[in-house]
């Protein structure tokens, strides 16, 4: 039997509509969160939004980054949550005992620097570096990764015909292959596809209803994972 997390991204303090989509499932083993928890909201606004998380599935574990959008006062919040994976990895078990290691790195890609947290990519490449190497080596091939940018040159990172993402983290993809990767950023690059044998997930903009579903399961050949993109 697979265990279910649930991938949402660009929440844009939309709490109506985080609400919305939580309270579709249960019976869920973690959520995870790809970045832009507030629309250049502060730290009020932060709290704000974890909130809705905390009373409508406290019981699950809360993985999540930060996007473009999330102010340094936000981010400031986010830091002294346990499941924010910036530059950190983190840990959780299938029912079946079986670990899972996750690891983050938040921010948009630089593009204009209007937005709060631009970074360039060789920022964004030490960041999810860094994460990675805090963790036995041994844990890859159950390793889930949680980025606000997509990898460059996908599915995930396309809009109006244009790649958008980051030429690091696809180096990162091809030379890793973890076994899931979310992303979000590109509203428009909404898509689930394997990437080599990578898992790319970008659910769309959570403030417009829609997440995935990622089945997660163990069998003989080891953990396999397959996604169902979800609107409510």
């Amino acid at each position: 039997m697979a265990d279910i997390i649930i991938a949402i991204a660009d929440i844009h303090s939309n709490t109506e509509m985080l609400t919305k989509i939580l309270l579709e499932h249960k019976n869920l083993r973690a959520v995870f969160a790809a970045g832009d928890i507030t629309n250049f909201g502060q730290a009020k606004e932060a709290r704000r939004v974890l909130s809705i998380f905390a009373l409508i599935a406290p019981q699950l574990p809360l993985f999540f980054i930060a996007g473009n959008c999330d102010t340094e006062k936000a981010r400031e919040e986010f830091v002294a949550q346990r499941g924010y994976l910036e530059r950190r990895p983190a840990l959780f078990a299938l029912s079946n005992g079986t670990q899972m290691r996750a690891i983050g790195a938040g921010g948009g890609i630089y593009h204009t620097g209007m937005t709060p947290f631009e970074l360039k990519d060789h920022d964004l490449e030490s960041n999810l570096s860094a994460a990675h190497a805090s963790y036995p080596a041994d844990g890859a091939k159950n390793l889930i990764v949680l980025t606000h940018t997509p990898p460059r040159d996908t599915f995930a990172d396309l809009r109006a015909s244009r790649h958008l993402g980051s030429r690091a983290f696809e180096t990162f993809l091809y030379e890793y292959a973890p076994l899931l990767w979310v992303c979000g950023h590109i509203h428009e690059g909404r898509s689930a596809h394997y990437e080599g044998s990578t898992l790319l997930v970008n659910p769309g903009p959570a403030a417009q209803g829609y997440y995935a579903l990622i089945a997660v399961e163990h069998g003989s050949q080891g953990v396999r994972v397959a996604a169902d993109l979800r609107a409510v």
